[in-house]
């Protein structure tokens, strides 16, 4: 798989934010917040936007072919970055440990035999602000089942960071280029999966940061998703997951320091 990793020479003073965009109205709220970032004395931030995306591992690719920053942050269109500070977070965190290849918001360090990592609560760490209705909905609390701000929590971090085998794909952030695995499955569900285990195949580690408080808030879609639309997403996740675990079949049901040298 030596082919996935880029030959172009990275620049250490630029960080790029990509993200594909399909709805206008959350991605001029996520470039609004983008924009509001510290940038440090000598840091270049780029922003890149990518529209008509057939996949997000096709689209991701066309950036690391274009862009030479050492730095790259992936951000879905529904993420708003909260840390004003994030941009010196994030190169003072990968100077810091050279060994981690990729840093994510949440994550987990061991995957249950559908694949999924948030299947498995007992081995998922991080937690975000999200704007999301209650997880299970009871129909005489109407104002409970609406969307609001809640923070989702999972296993906390303790230390400087949690070694992890796949984080979420509404952020992450790398240090070094590999390409997507877009041959494997080019799509918007479950991409991040693949990209992850590439990390640590190539001997780096992905992790999540100890954050006081979430980085970033992941906002949702704009309207509701009907139950059709709920169980059409989960039905593409699931097809997806068949081809990840099939590829990945050395990594399931194995905790992260299985794989950390």
């Amino acid at each position: 798989m030596s082919d996935l990793i880029s030959k172009q020479k990275l620049d250490p003073s630029k960080i790029v934010f990509i993200t594909c965009v399909n709805v206008e109205g959350l991605y001029s709220r996520c470039r609004k917040y983008l924009e509001e970032i510290e940038i440090p004395e000598g840091i270049t931030v780029e922003i890149k936007e990518i529209r008509g995306a057939k996949g997000m591992a096709s689209a991701y690719n066309q950036i690391i072919r274009e862009s030479d920053a050492k730095y790259k942050v992936y951000l879905h269109q529904d993420t708003f970055v909260l840390n004003r500070r994030i941009v010196s977070d994030i190169i003072s965190f990968f100077k810091q440990y050279p060994q981690i290849g990729m840093i994510g918001q949440v994550g987990g360090s061991k995957l249950p035999r559908g694949g999924i990592w948030f299947e498995n609560g007992l081995h998922s760490f991080g937690k975000i602000w999200e704007y999301r209705s209650a997880g299970v909905k009871l129909p005489f609390l109407t104002g409970f089942n609406r969307r609001r701000f809640r923070m989702v929590r999972f296993r906390p971090v303790k230390r400087p960071y949690q070694p992890v085998l796949v984080i979420d794909g509404l952020f992450m952030a790398t240090q070094y280029d590999l390409f997507w695995r877009e041959e494997l499955y080019d799509s918007f569900l479950y991409y991040e999966g693949p990209h992850s285990l590439e990390f640590i195949k190539h001997g780096y580690q992905v992790a999540v940061p100890y954050q006081k408080e979430p980085w970033v808030m992941h906002w949702g879609p704009e309207i509701e998703r009907s139950p059709a639309q709920h169980q059409k997403m989960w039905e593409g996740i699931r097809k997806n997951a068949v081809i990840f675990v099939r590829e990945y079949a050395q990594f399931i049901g194995k905790n992260v320091y299985h794989f950390i040298k």
